[in-house]
């Protein structure tokens, strides 16, 4: 497939988390497909689509070890339900992925 709403070939995403399970390590990049007035909608990714670029890691990600899964991401993020709430469009959990999605994409 060379083209998603989602990703493109060619062009740079941040990675807002990276999530590892054997065999499979997924990266979230934000939703670029979203438009302006709707709430971005980050998927997870397998990471050989990808390229690695910088070896720059945001400052607000750490480790988290869940059910076999490592995870390195916000610590707000790492709370069960986070991703319920945010795709459930809970206002606290938008508000802290717009935040934590901002500063990680400063850092980039």
């Amino acid at each position: 497939m060379s083209e998603h709403p989602g990703v493109r070939i060619g062009e740079e995403y941040p990675v807002l988390e990276v999530s590892a399970a054997r065999p499979h390590v997924l990266f979230r990049p934000p939703d670029r497909s979203a438009r302006r007035d709707e709430i971005d909608s980050p998927g997870l990714w397998d990471s050989a689509m990808f390229e690695i670029v910088s070896d720059r890691m945001p400052t607000c990600w750490v480790t988290a070890l869940n059910n076999g899964r490592l995870t390195l991401a916000p610590q707000e993020w790492q709370r069960p339900g986070f991703w319920e709430d945010f795709f459930d469009h809970l206002p606290d959990a938008v508000a802290e992925y717009d935040r934590l999605k901002a500063q990680i994409i400063a850092e980039a």
